[in-house]
């Protein structure tokens, strides 16, 4: 055994000797075959590459690279080889020194791995002698120079999927930036820390933090360009390219940005220059400058294969954890609440558009009453008659009576297609006035809660209970809605009110239609309305989803790349799939759900320490897996909306037997309700029930604050449907999700 231990020291010696005498240590080759080397220079330093293969050939000939700040018009670019390469056990043992001003140096550690098709690195930075400034740290590859901007397309979830032309001109992954070829994104305002470049002959590489912190100060703010910290410990990802000179890529440590765009809360940079967030940790000795990142390099991945492919390989490194909620406590505490904020006004009935959190005073805009999107009156209808029919008491029968009173309403206050709105005043009856942009006729909003309504109208004739106006009022609606379908099968945005004429001809959105239409050629067994969704769905797909990406859900974003379309995409594919049994259905709606499903946050962004608990909006400690990105225009603002389609992805698992879309499954029906006041953890709210609408994530003055503390009725439609629809769909998949192991994890309580 002695010499067995001797033998491999020996072994490791010599590989270690070997390293230092030779021009080149083969390190080892990639799943992709490409070979990941370390070669030594003329001047005896030593780099990094990845040649082979299909791919681009990847460099980095100076891995150790250091920005380092004194001043404004004094910022230095250090970068130097590694000094020694030593092949180990665990891989490669890689260091550098950098010598900067008198007495002050910095010594670089690298630990470098590989498995697969990743490759990674362990980095560690100590710091000898104290100098004014700060410094960063990068791990950063250049691709071939053969290769020019505009071959790429880049992956940043929940902020841009290759084409930025609906990301909005000032966003991280918008127009702007990708015009000045340069996106530099913050990891606390991603879904993931990832980053990925998909070239065009079907090879790609990823990078990834697998172990983000994102600790952050409250003093952090936008309008304080500079600042140095050792408690920042959040990174930045991204790709550029200077005027002259080959695409980088990689990872800066701390966060560093550089945008065309100011980002929520800073002013836009003038045009033609760059908006630097410079953020930089002390130059003084102990200061904890450490973390990792990791390379995964694929081939014959379209790009709608790499979102897929990166997005899992994330969700496998990160392992985001269940906090499991008793569901039923949940439902019982939602449903009630929603019904405890129906208003009455001359005998008309609604939900409120909005409502405090946390005080009682009214909004100027209470009374209006809203259909889809934000509103979903009658989705909270739906959700009150649902629960009416689980209780026989007079609770249950209270619900009833609400549930029914808010579909007459709404019917006698828009009796006739074309609509005069998507909502009116409950105080008078009438259409909100002045016109209002939320209840205009939005292709989405009357045909969603619609589309609600038919599904009801079916459960409750199945009960022996007859809405014959139910069915009359949709149907009217759909036989307006097919004469607006144009020649290519899009549909509208938005048209005028009581009219024909368009109020926005964009077509982005002709998702909509399709799951409604479904039902009511199935309903009237007439196949136009099905020849229809069909002509609006192969509009969608081939303009949009065949390049993997899905856009203008949000009616306040129009024509944004956001998650609600990708959602209510792959609504549209799984109700065609479910009719018709043609397979294409079902591989379009898997890549809307990949692409919908990669705006969750998959793990756990700390609140600031030094801010107090009771100025934040989402409290310390509060687990923020489970949250989702809202659109790429609003990058860092999250919200629980993808929480609807708990169903949609249970249906997708029992279709392909993916086991990835239970746990996305799962952790949308749990970790997506960590912020709803229950008993023992009623945060600072007014009572049992409330959630406020959203939140920001980000730099630390914002951070875990919302734009406003307001609940709107999605909110709680939302929520209830992930649960009362998957009940509905399969029960016993219901049972299943909800639950709990033994020692399962649960949300903090405040």
């Amino acid at each position: 055994m002695i010499n067995k231990y001797l033998l491999l020291g020996l072994s490791i010696a010599g590989s270690a000797l070997l390293a230092q005498q030779s021009a080149r240590v083969e390190f080892g080759r990639l799943q992709t075959g490409a070979t990941v080397s370390f070669a030594r220079s003329s001047a005896g330093e030593w780099g990094i590459e990845i040649t082979g293969a299909s791919a681009p050939r990847i460099q980095q000939p100076k891995p150790a690279r250091l920005e380092v700040y004194r001043a404004d018009d004094d910022i230095r670019q250090l970068a130097a080889g590694y000094e020694t390469v030593r092949k180990t056990a665990a891989g490669i043992d890689a260091r550098a020194t950098i010598a900067y001003g008198e007495g002050v140096a910095f010594h670089i550690s690298d630990q470098w791995s590989l498995s697969g098709a990743v490759l990674s690195v362990r980095r560690k930075v100590e710091v000898a002698g104290n100098a004014p400034g700060g410094f960063d740290s990068s791990v950063l590859f250049t691709v071939d120079p053969s290769i020019g901007w505009s071959d790429v397309n880049y992956l940043a979830p929940g902020t841009l999927y290759g084409d930025p032309t609906y990301d909005g001109a000032g966003s991280p992954g918008g127009t702007a930036n990708y015009a000045a070829r340069r996106f530099m994104m913050r990891e606390d305002i991603l879904p993931a820390p990832l980053f990925a470049l998909s070239f065009a002959n079907g090879t790609s590489v990823a990078v990834l933090d697998p172990a983000p912190r994102g600790d952050t100060t409250v003093e952090e703010t936008p309008a304080k360009t500079v600042m140095t910290d050792a408690r920042f410990q959040f990174g930045a990802l991204g790709a550029w390219q200077a005027s002259e000179g080959a695409i980088e890529f990689g990872f800066l440590f701390p966060g560093t940005t550089g945008s065309m765009g100011g980002g929520r809360g800073a002013p836009v940079a003038p045009p033609g220059t760059t908006r630097w967030m410079r953020r930089y940790h002390p130059i003084a000795p102990g200061v904890a400058h450490s973390y990792q990142v990791s390379f995964r390099f694929g081939q014959n991945e379209s790009f709608r294969d790499v979102t897929r492919d990166t997005w899992r390989w994330a969700w496998n490194t990160l392992k985001p954890p269940v906090y499991y909620i008793d569901v039923e406590q949940m439902r019982r505490v939602l449903i009630d609440h929603l019904e405890s904020t129906a208003a009455t006004i001359d005998g008309r009935t609604a939900i409120p558009f909005v409502l405090s959190t946390t005080v009682d005073d009214l909004q100027w805009n209470w009374t209006m009453v809203a259909m889809g999107f934000v509103g979903k009156n009658i989705e909270c209808a739906d959700e009150l008659l649902r629960e009416s029919d689980r209780d026989p008491t007079e609770r249950g029968r209270k619900m009833r009576q609400t549930g029914l009173a808010i579909v007459s309403s709404l019917i006698q206050a828009l009796p006739t297609a074309p609509l005069s709105g998507a909502g009116y005043d409950l105080k008078t009856g009438k259409p909100w006035e002045p016109e209002h942009d939320w209840l205009a006729p939005w292709l989405r909003n009357a045909t969603e809660d619609m589309r609600v309504l038919l599904r009801a109208y079916r459960r409750e004739r199945g009960q022996g209970r007859l809405h014959p106006e139910w069915f009359d009022w949709v149907k009217q609606y759909c036989d307006w809605l097919i004469q607006q379908q144009r020649a290519d099968g899009s549909f509208p945005r938005r048209w005028k009110r009581s009219s024909n004429e368009v109020a926005e001809a964009s077509g982005t959105t002709s998702y909509n239609p399709v799951p409604l239409l479904v039902l009511l050629s199935e309903e009237t067994k007439d196949p136009k309305y099905q020849q229809s969704a069909i002509r609006a769905a192969e509009y969608v797909w081939s303009n949009y989803g065949t390049r993997g990406v899905f856009i203008g859900g949000a009616i306040d974003n129009p024509n944004i790349t956001d998650k609600e379309a990708g959602m209510l995409s792959m609504e549209a594919y799984l109700s065609l799939y479910d009719t018709t049994k043609e397979p294409k259905w079902l591989e379009r709606a898997k890549a809307a759900a990949n692409f919908a499903e990669s705006w969750i946050f998959i793990w756990n962004i700390p609140m600031p320490p030094d801010q107090d608990d009771a100025k934040l909006h989402y409290k310390k400690g509060v687990p923020t897996v489970g949250v989702q990105g809202i659109t790429a225009a609003a990058s860092g603002g999250v919200d629980e909306y993808l929480d609807w389609a708990v169903p949609s992805y249970a249906k997708l698992y029992n279709l392909t037997k993916d086991q990835h879309y239970l746990d996305v499954a799962r952790v949308l029906l749990h970790d997506t309700k960590s912020m709803v006041a229950l008993p023992g953890r009623r945060y600072d709210v007014k009572g049992i029930g409330w959630q406020q609408e959203g939140w920001r994530v980000g730099q630390g003055a914002s951070r875990g604050i919302g734009g406003h503390r307001f609940w709107l009725p999605w909110v709680s439609a939302n929520h209830l449907y992930g649960m009362a629809g998957l009940e509905e769909y399969d029960p016993a998949l219901y049972k299943l999700l909800s639950t709990k192991p033994a020692a399962a994890k649960t949300p903090a309580a405040k």
